[in-house]
């Protein structure tokens, strides 16, 4: 999260002052699998190495998504915000069942051949670089060559464009769109801290106080893939009957309620059958959350600021996510039981709802998107120069 919140800006830089933003995601997808591939080599000697690879590929997902989510604008705009609900949701859902299917296919070989931890972690890197060539490979092949959104102001580096873009984008949102995507980025820095690091808190929560093993907890999380499908399409028909705004208030509202009563159910060892039934709880709120917060960024981004705004929307995404791991090893390492652990990821949740209460009505939202006021903030216009005819074709097309 902290590497992420330092370099974002500048590969989204990249993306919108050059014409590599393919290149950006080819990259990404590449470096991801190269690391994955080296950690075939997990052993109890290398653990410590691999751990800094798997800190920095954590890291280049969040460049993946940056390039991935450059596109989205474009496709919502083309398609409209009822279309986009359902095709978000059919992400989500794709997202998730290969997830799942990957996840079963490991638990198939740990139980077929009885493997032990380090060779099952092993087989696993295998087929994950299976997994991602193809996924990767035709998936990049089929995303388009985007040109350089703006020229690159002369005499200024990247990183200098990119944390100015930031700030501009900042003050250009405060100023214009203070009642929509002001309240809606704030909301994602919160809600997103809150849901990414369940994950990670729910690992140790389930090994040390219900002592589940491995296995075991893979089969939870495998429920909880399972179950983010019906999740997704729950969230794409309340949305459909309300708004997209108002169904992901009652996914924060619920997903709270949730982690509170797993918080205080899951107590011990004798509880592990019923933390089966939370991660299919778990599983179909997280199916439902992210669709909607995707749908409402993309209808929601001005047109124009489509590249820009995907940037800083995963930038909002990553910058606190170190945040509540952090907490709960404090407070755990403090003495105190991890329910109150679990527990501290709820108030990120309720500070994300309550940042979302403040946005506009949805309606009010998408007609702010019509009109782009922050073109005038956000980027200072370039000296004429002798093709700057041809620059403003660029943009045009």
């Amino acid at each position: 999260g902290v590497l992420s919140a330092f370099l974002l800006p500048i590969i989204g830089a990249i993306v919108d002052y050059t014409p590599h933003r393919r290149m950006v995601g080819v990259f990404s997808a590449l470096f991801i699998t190269v690391v994955q591939g080296v950690q075939i080599w997990l052993t109890d000697a290398t653990w410590f190495p691999m751990a800094i690879l798997q800190a920095i590929n954590g890291f280049m997902y969040m460049v993946q998504v940056l390039a991935v989510y450059a596109y989205l604008p474009d496709i919502g705009r083309h398609v409209g915000p009822t279309k986009m609900t359902w095709y978000s949701a059919v992400f989500t859902m794709c997202q998730f069942s290969s997830q799942a299917t990957y996840l079963i296919i490991n638990i198939g070989f740990q139980f077929g051949f009885k493997l032990k931890d380090v060779a099952a972690a092993q087989v696993s890197q295998g087929f994950c670089v299976a997994w991602l060539f193809l996924t990767f490979v035709p998936g990049w092949n089929k995303m388009p060559s985007v040109p350089a959104l703006h020229p690159r102001p002369s005499g200024k580096s990247l990183a200098r464009i990119g944390f100015g873009q930031n700030w501009k984008t900042v003050v250009g949102i405060h100023r214009h769109y203070k009642s929509g995507l002001r309240w809606f980025f704030l909301c994602v820095v919160f809600a997103e801290a809150g849901a990414n690091a369940f994950t990670v808190v729910a690992v140790t929560f389930m090994v040390e106080v219900l002592e589940m093993t491995g296995t075991q907890v893979g089969i939870v999380f495998l429920v909880t893939l399972i179950s983010t499908i019906p999740g997704s399409k729950l969230g794409q028909l309340i949305a459909q009957k309300t708004n997209p705004i108002t169904s992901w208030k009652i996914n924060l509202i619920v997903f709270s309620a949730v982690t509170v009563a797993g918080s205080f159910i899951l107590t011990g060892p004798e509880r592990q059958t019923i933390c089966y039934v939370f991660g299919v709880s778990w599983g179909v709120l997280l199916g439902w959350f992210y669709p909607l917060e995707n749908v409402i960024f993309t209808m929601s981004v001005p047109r124009g600021q489509e590249a820009e705004l995907s940037g800083f929307y995963t930038y909002c995404r990553s910058i606190l996510t170190w945040l509540p791991p952090l907490v709960f090893t404090v407070m755990n390492e403090s003495g105190l039981h991890m329910k109150w652990g679990m527990l501290s990821l709820v108030i990120f949740l309720v500070i994300g709802l309550v940042l979302l209460q403040l946005m506009a009505p949805w309606e009010d939202v998408l007609e702010a998107a019509k009109v782009n006021r922050l073109k005038e903030v956000v980027f200072t216009k370039p000296k004429p120069s002798p093709n700057s005819a041809s620059n403003d074709l660029q943009q045009g097309v």
